[in-house]
């Protein structure tokens, strides 16, 4: 019996020594929280409880790489050269004059020049010579602004100067309510985009002594016009844009 007891004590002791020893021994059991994974920041960045108190280091600045020997080194931005931009200037371009004009008297008003034309009155500012379109776009044989020819038939070179009349289609510069300068036509046009934009030889510029009220908006003008007669081409590039100038006008009738 007394051999029981000293068992039963030996293991009493033994399970002391173990509670003893056991770490988690006599800890209350704490259940374990399994947390999700924080979700990385694309840019993480280190948390600074004062962040004037901490100093911010300076950039790194790469040493400049040398170039090989012989190899080509690029231009700096500021000495590149600008791009070149082409324009278009007008020019007038340099006139010469063709055969002289044939001149048959017809009667004391009225003569037939080249065997074709007829022009009557004197070329004076009282009785100007009254012209036809006939006439001015005759110019158009002998003048080609792709070759740079500008040949003026004797027959109108012969005009330059005088005081000429014509009647035709007008259009003033459109958005105004009054004008010095209207172009003078052969055919319909309003200025803009109804009827038919002129040619060089079939309109002449004119500039007028002093300026005239204008009405209305894409409206056909037709007039009697006189004035002092000039050629005048000018050209851009190979284009022609203009060819007669009708210097110190006067609208002598309009409707």
């Amino acid at each position: 019996m007394r051999a029981v007891w000293i068992i039963a004590a030996t293991v009493l002791v033994l399970a002391a020594i173990a509670a003893a020893w056991w770490p988690h021994a006599g800890t209350p059991s704490v259940d374990v929280v399994v947390r999700p994974a924080e979700v990385a920041l694309v840019c993480p960045q280190p948390l600074v409880a004062d962040p004037a108190a901490t100093p911010v280091a300076a950039p790194v600045v790469a040493a400049p790489v040398a170039a090989p020997v012989g190899a080509p080194v690029a231009a700096p931005l500021a000495a590149l050269a600008p791009p070149v931009v082409t324009t278009t200037t007008t020019t007038a371009p340099k006139v010469t004059i063709g055969a002289k004009a044939t001149i048959e008297r017809i009667d004391h008003q009225t003569v037939r020049i080249d065997g074709k034309y007829l022009v009557r009155g004197s070329g004076s500012e009282s009785d100007p010579y009254q012209i036809t379109w006939e006439l001015l776009t005759s110019a158009a044989r002998t003048v080609d602004a792709s070759k740079s020819i500008y040949e003026v038939p004797g027959r109108l070179a012969d005009l330059r100067g005088a005081w000429v009349q014509i009647s035709g289609y007008w259009a003033p510069p459109l958005q105004v309510f009054q004008t010095k300068e209207a172009m003078f036509m052969l055919n319909k046009w309003d200025g803009c985009c109804i009827g038919l934009p002129p040619t060089p030889f079939d309109s002449i510029e004119a500039t007028f002594t002093k300026p005239f009220a204008v009405q209305g908006q894409h409206l056909y003008r037709y007039g009697t016009i006189k004035g002092r007669l000039e050629i005048e081409p000018f050209a851009a590039g190979m284009f022609l844009l203009g060819f007669y100038r009708l210097h110190d006008a006067v609208m002598e009738s309009t409707s």
